[in-house]
């Protein structure tokens, strides 16, 4: 006989972003059930946490579960790729980690359950059935008995290769990790590397548990080895090549290799009124960033404020939708730059297939440029917002709900900006009249704001030629608005900084 489980958000998948979706709804106030079919502590690949995933972790107050743990902290990489000297790359942040992934995730499931999450494990979850008007209907089973789920909001955070969802597309080339775990290597603790090969690239990091993980980076089309019972010789034959991971063949291999699919993609879409994708269930970007884990939590940590407006705030579903979709294909763009530019400047060996097949910028609209206003004012000068400057509605992060803002666009930033700082940027530049001076700009700034602040708001704005001279009159361009493109902003561009 079935038994039955009402809830108002399943998420499916126990992984850091279904986790940390789990959470951070139960923290907001939602009943939630989350089924994972594997027991954990499970073996996942993915150990090393750049310094940036701490700001990721406070956005669920989770950083001082991961600190008390003991993982590594790194404060270097040993790199060989773009030199044929290998160089150490000191973080200048604070260390991040380098994890048991199993405990980790655990760490984060445990988390979750202590925000009020119910955990069905190890359960699994057959496909979902929309019964219409936000109702979904899911069998679950569970130690030979199923259960059937009934639920306003699925959450998919079941991974890109799960039969839960249908298979996502691919954008790039396709790319393996064989990886093994070794013991009794040369390498002490804390140590991880990144190395270039002729037709790979190859990471290995010492964990926690004492073991090191090593790992290659391949063409899956070029090299028929990992397909065939000779994986182990070849996983073998490729450290062997390498400058410091071939010290592994000094140890022992603790099972055979195994391998994983490491290539980018990008599902369909990401997001609707009733269901979202966070984490791999949504893309996955190129392993040689190290961020994976970052960026699968901070899709949790949109995609929770996303699921939490579209069911407390109906009105808003437009704005939650475009939101989620706008900031997944930002992270996605992003990280396909990053991932180029980091293979193109491999100069150790020739600029080959593989390395070329990587490197590829992907094709978007080039930004203007615009050169920076390095013009001096008079306190006297007469002002006026630029013409090529906009307020625009545009959905942001505000509290713990999407709203809609007046966000300022202009060809010399790169993405909308609603805040500067903790300061919202429309009220500064609406009701600004040409010819208003740089003293009355600043007498009506500073009744709301400090006189220090108001004048870094007024560079800012200069510099990117947000304010510009007034024309006189028969010269409507005057000639002071200068074409520029630039990245360095003295103040953060949102309000909150990990979202910019």
């Amino acid at each position: 006989m079935r038994s039955a489980i009402t809830t108002e958000i399943c998420v499916v998948g126990g992984g850091p972003a279904g986790s940390a979706i789990a959470r951070k709804l139960a923290l907001l106030g939602h009943q939630v059930c989350l089924v994972e079919k594997m027991t954990f502590p499970r073996a996942h690949i993915g150990e090393s946490l750049p310094p940036s995933i701490l700001p990721v972790l406070d956005l669920f107050d989770l950083r001082h579960r991961i600190e008390a743990a003991g993982f590594y902290r790194p404060s270097s990489a040993i790199v060989h790729w773009s030199s044929h000297v290998p160089v150490e790359k000191s973080y200048s942040q604070e260390a991040g980690f380098q994890v048991d992934r199993g405990r980790f995730d655990q760490l984060l499931l445990e988390a979750a359950q202590a925000a009020g999450v119910v955990c069905l494990q190890p359960a699994t979850a057959g496909r979902p059935i929309s019964q219409g008007q936000q109702q979904w209907s899911m069998p679950v089973r569970s130690q030979g008995k199923v259960t059937t789920i009934q639920a306003r909001f699925i959450v998919n955070a079941t991974g890109k290769h799960s039969a839960f969802c249908r298979r996502p597309q691919h954008h790039t080339v396709t790319t393996l990790a064989l990886y093994g775990y070794w013991r009794n290597t040369p390498f002490q603790a804390g140590e991880s590397y990144v190395e270039a090969g002729a037709e790979a690239w190859f990471w290995g990091a010492s964990l926690p548990d004492g073991t090191f993980n090593a790992a290659v980076f391949f063409d899956a089309q070029r090299d028929a080895r990992v397909r065939s019972g000779d994986r182990d010789r070849g996983y073998r034959s490729r450290l062997a090549q390498t400058t410091f991971l071939k010290g592994c063949l000094e140890g022992v291999l603790t099972a055979p290799p195994r391998v994983c699919d490491a290539s980018f993609f990008l599902a369909d879409d990401f997001i609707g009124q009733d269901w979202i994708k966070v984490g791999d269930a949504a893309f996955a970007i190129d392993p040689l960033s190290a961020q994976g884990v970052q960026m699968a939590m901070m899709s949790a940590f949109q995609g929770a404020i996303a699921v939490h407006t579209l069911l407390t705030q109906p009105e808003k579903t437009n704005a939650a939708l475009s939101f989620y979709r706008h900031k997944l294909h930002e992270t996605v763009t992003r990280a396909k730059i990053t991932a180029a530019q980091f293979y193109a400047i491999q100069d150790i060996y020739p600029q080959n297939a593989f390395w070329h097949a990587r490197s590829r910028v992907p094709v978007i609209d080039p930004p203007a440029t615009w050169a920076t206003n390095s013009r001096l004012f008079e306190l006297s000068d007469p002002l006026r917002l630029s013409p090529a400057a906009t307020l625009t509605e545009t959905p942001v992060i505000q509290g713990d709900s999407i709203q809609l803002i007046p966000a300022l666009h202009h060809p010399s930033l790169d993405t909308s900006v609603g805040y500067l700082g903790n300061i919202a940027i429309a009220p500064l530049l609406q009701g600004i009249t040409p010819g208003q001076t740089v003293v009355d700009l600043m007498q009506r700034w500073k009744r709301h704001h400090d006189l220090a602040l108001c004048w870094q708001l007024f560079q800012w704005c200069w510099e990117q030629n947000i304010l510009v001279l007034a024309a006189p009159l028969g010269n409507p361009l005057n000639g002071y608005e200068t074409h520029r493109h630039t990245h360095n902003h003295p103040l953060n561009c949102s309000r909150h900084e990990i979202q910019c």
